[in-house]
């Protein structure tokens, strides 16, 4: 397991882990990537990237980098580990990234 630079998917992970979610949710949907958190089945959007933008595909290569390897960050002097996933939505790639306190 190898820590990750600061990247797109790590300050959308801190974000979603001080709003209390132990999930990140990323969906293509007419023409963006949504990205929501979520815990307990309740979910709020907290990003939203143009699919052909620079973020976009840089949020789309972290999220399978952290599909093949899980990392870890660091959130307000806390460890936390991020497990990723990939699934098909509707014809697209969408992602799950679990938030888990080590």
């Amino acid at each position: 397991m190898r820590p990750m630079h600061e990247g797109i998917v790590e300050r959308l992970a801190a974000e979603a882990i001080r709003r209390g979610a132990d999930l990140l949710d990323v969906e293509y949907q007419d023409g963006y990537e949504h990205v929501v958190a979520a815990k307990g089945g309740v979910g709020h959007s907290i990003a939203t990237f143009r699919s052909s933008s620079p973020e976009a595909v840089t949020l789309r290569e972290e999220l399978h980098r952290i599909a093949k390897s899980k990392h870890r960050i660091t959130v307000d002097g806390s460890q936390y580990e991020l497990r990723g996933s990939v699934y098909e939505s509707f014809g697209e790639d969408a992602f799950r990234v679990q938030l888990r306190h080590v």
